[in-house]
This record gives structure tokens, C-alpha cells and sequence, in this order.
């Protein structure tokens, strides 16, 4: 029987002997099988976190953005390889990934995060076979817990009179008329565009157009990992020529609220190149953000539970959009989703109130 080839690429032989050629056939087939499962090649001998490894750094890398591929990273050496990780190669079957995602599901994973594990593990596997490095794809036949199986998770906004306490905090003053805020009016802004924290932080002056009321939004500012040799920070700060996807880059109308903000931090920041600069004109940092609405937020007024982060306030412009009446599409070209869906099952619990309202609006009476 063939098992590989040597070092100078001439087939390995391995020969077996018996008595009769029936205890020879026996001893060929619980070699074969025991070979297929522990000793095919010498990736088969590996683990899957080895393999697995190898896939992300060697292949993943090259191909996603950097927070894209941060984003996998943590999903294959936090969810998958502590699951997985300890199995041969060769010995790793579909039941092992179907255990990892039950578990991972138990463990109070959303389905987001089981569901990222999977499609590591399906991709990773699907490009060994085309490669034939691996024989076949453990991932298929496997069943993803159902979403509707998982907890809902609560989108966190704010009502219309959190809104006004809000803004009303973000733009306060002293009593010498200096602002208590420097850029508060970036709550403003939020609150009535629904831009992303990175789409934000990479807001240029030269992206805000006064004569037509639009801003403009084609790139981010996102925290990765510092990877260069050297690196004296574990982090780094990039900014990416374009968006998340191709519907992220769009033009989002100014209303008036948003127009009188943004010619507010004209007033401040306007020297420098990006919308929300530092005093030295350099880029703010995302926590600064975070930590400047949550000190809003307390001085506004509102209780510990409604102490959200800066993502809520592209949830808020969401549901005020619906609340007006807005159709689901309209929405998800506002937020710039990739796909309607996204929109329709992050707020369907929005897009139901909207539809009570339309038919309670249609009553007639008997």
C-alpha cells in the first residue's frame, strides 16, 4: 500500500503479511482505516488549531481589511480553537463542530458569535478541500442552532424627551459662556445622520457639503491591532479609504438640527482637516466619544439604566425614523446596511410597532 512519498518524492510502501490472504485483507483494512484517521500526511497529523492557524495568518490575512480580519482572529483563537483546537486533523469530524456550536450556544454566546464560529470553520475547511490539503469539510451537515432559539438582544434608544435632555446637555454652557462640551454638537450630528462610530471619528470637513446639506460618508477610523515589527502600542488607529461595504458609502441629508450642529463645530474645529479634531487637530480616539456621551447622558439627567454607549444613538435615529413613518428600505439605505435584512431583523420589533400604528390608524367605526 501507498502511505506518501520520501524525502526524494518516491512513493512510501507499506507491506503487510499474513497466513491467508483473508488475515492479510483484515490486518490492509484496520491499517487503512487507522491511517486514514491518524497518519494520512503530515498535515492530517496536525491538529485543527494548527491548521486553522495557518489558514488565518497565511491566507485570511492578506485578503480583509485589518479590523475585518481582527474580527476573525478573535473568533478563531477565542470561540473555535479553545472548542476544537486539541483535535487531530485527521480525526476531526462534523460531530465535533456541531459539540463546538452547542456549546458555544450554552455558554450564553449570541447567535451572531456562534454563527461567526461556524462560518470560520466552513470556510477555512471548504478551502482545504479545494486546496487538498484536507479531505473533506467537517462543517457540512452540520445544524446552526436557529436564531429564534437564542435570547433576543435588546437594541438600546432613546425616546423623544431622552433626545431633548440629551441635546440639551450636550450643548450647555457656563455661566462665562464657554461650552462644558467641546465637541457636544457630535451627539447632535449622531442622533440626526445614524453615522457609525468609525464613520464619524472619520468625518472630514471637506466631506460636510453647507451648500447642498449633505454629508458625505466614504471612509472610517477604526482600532486594530498593531502588527508592524516593533510596534510600541498594542493598538493602532487606522483610517480606511472606504467604508464597511459599498451601501456604506452614501450621502445622508442634514436637517436643520444637524446643519446648525455642524456649523457649531465649524466654529471649533474647522481649522483642522477632521470634523471632530482634538485641540491639536489630531483625530479624536473612539473612547472619547464614548466617554463624553455617557457624561452627557448622566448630566442629562437620565438613570444608571439608560447609560448607553455611542452606538445608540444610531439605534435612536433608527426608531425615530420608523416612528415618522419611514419604510424599512429607506431606513436601511439611511444606515447603510449591506443588505435590507440586516435592518429588518435588528429592528423588527420597531417595524411591528409602525405597523400596529398603520392599521389602528385605519379604524372605522361600526
Amino acid at each position: 500500500m501507498v502511505i506518501g512519498v520520501n524525502e526524494k518524492g518516491k512513493p512510501r510502501i507499506k507491506a503487510l503479511y499474513g497466513k491467508t490472504e483473508r488475515e492479510v485483507k483484515k490486518k490492509l483494512k484496520d491499517f487503512q482505516k487507522e491511517f486514514y484517521k491518524n497518519d494520512q500526511t503530515v498535515v492530517q497529523r496536525s491538529t485543527v488549531e494548527s491548521y486553522m492557524r495557518t489558514w488565518l495568518y497565511e491566507n485570511k490575512q492578506n485578503l480583509l481589511k485589518p479590523k475585518s480580519f481582527d474580527r476573525l482572529e478573535q473568533t478563531v483563537l477565542y470561540q473555535v480553537i479553545p472548542q476544537i483546537g486539541h483535535i487531530q486533523l485527521a480525526a476531526f469530524q462534523s460531530s465535533d463542530v456541531q459539540a463546538m456550536l452547542n456549546t458555544l450556544k450554552k455558554n450564553g454566546l449570541s447567535y451572531s458569535s456562534v454563527k461567526k464560529a461556524y462560518d470560520a470553520v466552513n470556510e477555512c475547511f471548504r478551502t482545504g478541500v479545494i486546496q487538498k490539503t484536507v479531505l473533506f469539510n467537517p462543517a457540512l451537515g452540520v445544524a446552526v442552532p436557529a436564531k429564534k432559539t437564542f435570547g433576543k438582544t435588546e437594541i438600546r434608544y432613546y425616546n423623544n424627551q431622552e433626545v431633548d435632555k440629551l441635546c440639551a446637555a450636550a450643548t450647555s454652557v457656563y455661566s462665562n459662556g464657554k461650552r462644558v462640551y467641546r465637541l457636544g454638537d457630535a451627539v447632535i450630528v449622531d442622533l440626526n445622520t445614524g453615522l457609525r462610530l468609525a464613520e464619524l471619528l472619520a468625518l472630514k470637513w471637506t466631506e460636510v457639503d453647507f451648500v447642498n446639506r449633505k454629508v458625505i460618508v466614504n471612509s472610517t477610523r477604526v482600532i486594530v491591532k498593531d502588527r508592524s515589527d516593533g510596534a510600541e502600542h498594542k493598538y493602532t488607529v487606522i483610517e480606511q479609504d472606504s467604508a464597511k461595504s459599498a451601501t456604506s458609502m452614501r450621502e445622508v441629508d442634514m436637517n436643520d438640527a444637524c446643519y446648525e450642529a455642524l456649523m457649531r463645530l465649524k466654529e471649533i474645529t474647522g481649522e483642522f482637516d477632521y470634523v471632530l479634531s482634538t485641540k491639536d487637530g489630531n483625530p479624536l480616539l473612539p473612547r472619547y466619544l464614548d466617554r463624553m456621551l455617557r457624561k452627557i447622558a448622566v448630566s442629562a439627567g437620565l438613570p444608571e439604566e439608560k447609560i448607553y454607549g455611542l452606538h445608540s444613538l444610531r439605534h435612536t435615529f433608527a426608531s425615530r425614523l420608523f416612528a415618522a413613518g419611514e419604510d424599512v428600505k429607506t431606513v436601511s439605505e439611511l444606515l447603510g446596511h449591506s443588505d435590507i435584512t440586516i435592518t429588518y431583523n435588528t429592528y423588527i420589533h420597531l417595524i411591528n410597532e409602525q405597523k400596529r400604528r398603520a392599521v389602528n390608524s385605519v379604524q372605522t367605526k361600526s
